[in-house]
């Protein structure tokens, strides 16, 4: 595989990484309201948290990607990371819904206990998949800077295109997916997205250390 076909490939698949990430932060917007109530601060917390495990991810695997040799290897990992996390945390959701009505019982409607609950069962089910959708960003602008000459022109691009992905990936939940599939089957379909994600950069991994092998 040549650079040049690399950065199209890159693009492609970042914009298809953002629009997972937005179908699961409004399916899990939905799912957490069904728990904590449909309030300002129910959703405060859950966007929170989601945000909080976005930013944790590129912090820590910003520092990652400057040294590993194969990004794109990481970056299919990640991905079959959050196929993996996403279901995972689909299974123990319902013990969200044990946790917050016992700490109702524990705590007697106390205001602020209550929404300390509610911000620690969403940081705990959310953080390891967030973390990972966080981490793709510094991943695939490392696998930019390493196959283009127009660093800033391409990360710009990524950026853009993975804005767009969101913007799709959100109306596509409210519009489509939420009523064709419900909840959990917008879950597991998106998730099997992110898989399919993972297997094509490992496919062009695999492309790409071929061609070096040849040469």
């Amino acid at each position: 595989m040549a650079k040049g076909p690399l950065v199209p490939i890159i693009v492609i698949l970042f914009f298809l990484s953002g629009f997972c990430n937005l179908v699961y932060e409004v399916i899990w917007a939905r799912m957490f309201n069904l728990v904590f109530g449909v309030t300002v601060f129910a959703i405060s917390t859950v966007l929170a948290a989601f945000m909080l495990g976005m930013a944790s991810g590129g912090i820590v695997f910003g520092r990652l990607a400057d040294r590993v040799k194969n990004n794109i290897a990481l970056f299919s990992l990640l991905h079959v990371g959050i196929f993996v996390s996403t279901l995972l945390l689909l299974l123990v959701f319902p013990v969200c819904q044990i946790a917050y009505l016992a700490a109702h019982n524990v705590f007697d409607n106390n205001f602020l206990a209550i929404r300390a609950v509610m911000f620690l069962l969403a940081i705990l089910l959310m953080i390891i998949p967030t973390t990972l959708m966080g981490a793709t960003f510094p991943v695939a602008v490392r696998l930019i800077n390493g196959v283009t000459t127009r660093v800033g022109s391409d990360v710009g691009t990524l950026y853009s295109v993975n804005t767009l992905g969101s913007v799709a990936g959100c109306i596509a939940a409210v519009f489509v997916l939420l009523g064709a599939l419900g909840m959990k089957g917008t879950i597991v379909a998106t998730a099997g997205l992110d898989l399919g994600i993972g297997v094509l950069a490992f496919a062009a991994s695999r492309a790409l250390a071929t061609e070096k092998t040849a040469r």
